[in-house]
């Protein structure tokens, strides 16, 4: 049983009047059109936001038929005909406008409606044009991706056809995992993986690396330093020589490396036996050693540096200066430096070392002046000594004469007089040291003293010190 609250009847349908009834259908639907029963259109309503509102507004008094396209006038005159036939039971229909007067054509979503017993028919319809815009950029970005996707393709396939026409070992290694990523065929040849478990695989799994910290960190900092170094290592089955050329990049986001692995022929490795054995000297030897350029800068240093200098990566050495690490900075740096340009050696140079933490050892260093290229660089090997230097005092370092000159004035001279004979025993030993750690360079004992040129010959004078070196 039907109430009135499920429907209205004729009695309580409220009487709107015909403006208002305008208004109240413009607002609900973007476009209202009435038509006549042969389709001619008799009205045209628009929304207020309706863009397009004055170019409709010329549809009065043409076959509505006329102002669509060619495929929407068949698809409107079938709907009509079903609606006439059966009005309360059709669907809305999606029409294309046509363009019209620098008007583009647009589309627009139609609920076919009888009004009066005229047999008029209104039509109440939707503009489509956002929902078509979001559509057509849909398509737009379906085809990128599909044309992206291709790209990748195509750019994949390269890849793999190039990596596998290279006869070098290719490994891609992720970082700071180590697990291998990726690797063409002669990789897994090489390294006895030809299974293809190479891949998934840690990079410490086939290549046996020693040295302080792990390979990767090893085969890390050695990439940063230099990008056309290399490390000979030996993979693990079936045994073998190689040499690993680790090159580090990013790729989405996160930072990967690829290593160039080489295999050492037989008489390759006869004939480099003196440079393994080198690079096996400087990689584990006891005593530190660096290379650094002509300003000091630090080329490279082995492991027994870094544990000298208390530093825990070879990367926290790029860039620096070894007079960061002198315990007399420029005044030690000068003094090696200038010495092995002269001679092209410095044999037992003692100084301090200072740690990154504060840490001070007491070292000798030699010097060797090596020339690679334009520019001039430098090997330090620094030895420590520091066992030694503490076992020895300041007094023990005071001549037997000098001592005994002192000790033999008490008595005859009051204390000042004592205190200033003593003050003279102590800065000739001085001069002669640093005359002698500077091999006889009165302008860098000058320096080292903290001295000008000119007070240090005073002193020489003073204590007869200039017969042994003459005059510079």
């Amino acid at each position: 049983m039907t109430t009135a609250l499920d429907t209205w009847t004729s009695g309580l349908v409220p009487l709107i009047a015909p403006e208002i009834f305008t208004d109240i259908i413009a607002r609900v639907a973007d476009l209202g059109v009435v038509l006549s029963p042969e389709g001619v259109v008799q009205g045209v309503f628009a929304n207020p936001a309706f863009r397009p509102k004055d170019a409709v507004a010329r549809f009065a008094g043409q076959a509505f038929r006329d102002t669509l396209n060619a495929e929407s006038q068949v698809k409107f005159d079938a709907r009509l005909a079903e609606f006439l036939a059966e009005p309360l039971h059709i669907r809305p229909i999606e029409l294309n406008h046509k363009a019209d007067n620098g008007m583009p054509s647009f589309p627009v979503r139609y609920s076919l409606h009888t009004i009066a017993e005229s047999g008029k028919i209104l039509l109440m319809g939707r503009d489509l044009r956002a929902i078509a815009e979001m559509q057509q950029q849909l398509v737009a970005a379906q085809l990128t991706l599909e044309k992206d996707y291709e790209a990748r393709r195509e750019h994949d396939m390269q890849f793999r056809v190039l990596m596998a026409s290279i006869n070098d070992a290719m490994v891609f290694v992720s970082l700071p995992s180590g697990i291998v990523k990726d690797c063409n065929p002669a990789a897994r040849v090489l390294l006895g993986k030809q299974g293809g478990d190479l891949v998934g695989a840690s990079l410490e799994q086939v290549l046996e690396g020693k040295g302080k910290g792990g390979l990767v960190e090893r085969l890390v900092g050695l990439a940063n330093e230099n990008a056309s170094t290399q490390m000979t290592l030996k993979t693990r089955s079936p045994a073998r020589i190689v040499t690993l050329n680790p090159v580090l990049f990013r790729t989405g986001g996160d930072q990967a490396m690829l290593c160039r692995i080489t295999a050492m022929a037989p008489e390759a490795l006869k004939s480099d036996s003196l440079q393994s054995n080198l690079t096996g000297l400087y990689e584990r030897g006891a005593d530190a050693i660096v290379f650094v350029d002509s300003n000091g800068v630090i080329l490279s240093a082995n492991e027994a540096f870094m544990n000298l200098a208390d530093v825990t990566h070879g990367q926290a050495l790029k860039g620096r200066s070894i007079v960061d690490f002198l315990g007399r900075g420029n005044v030690d740096l000068n003094v090696m430096l200038e010495n092995a340009a002269r001679s092209g050696i410095m044999r037992a140079y003692t100084t301090r070392v200072t740690g990154e933490f504060g840490a001070e050892r007491a070292v000798e260093v030699s010097t060797t002046h090596v020339q690679t290229g334009a520019e001039p660089v430098f090997a330090l090997i620094l030895r420590d000594i520091s066992r030694v230097d503490s076992a020895r005092s300041e007094t023990q370092q005071l001549g037997e004469v000098d001592m005994q000159s002192v000790i033999e004035l008490i008595g005859s001279q009051s204390l000042r007089d004592i205190v200033a004979k003593t003050t003279d025993v102590v800065e000739k030993m001085c001069i002669e040291t640093a005359v002698e750690l500077t091999s006889n360079n009165r302008v860098a004992a000058a320096e080292m003293l903290g001295l000008s040129r000119q007070s240090l010959y005073v002193k020489l004078r003073k204590y007869g010190l200039l017969k042994s070196g003459g005059d510079d």
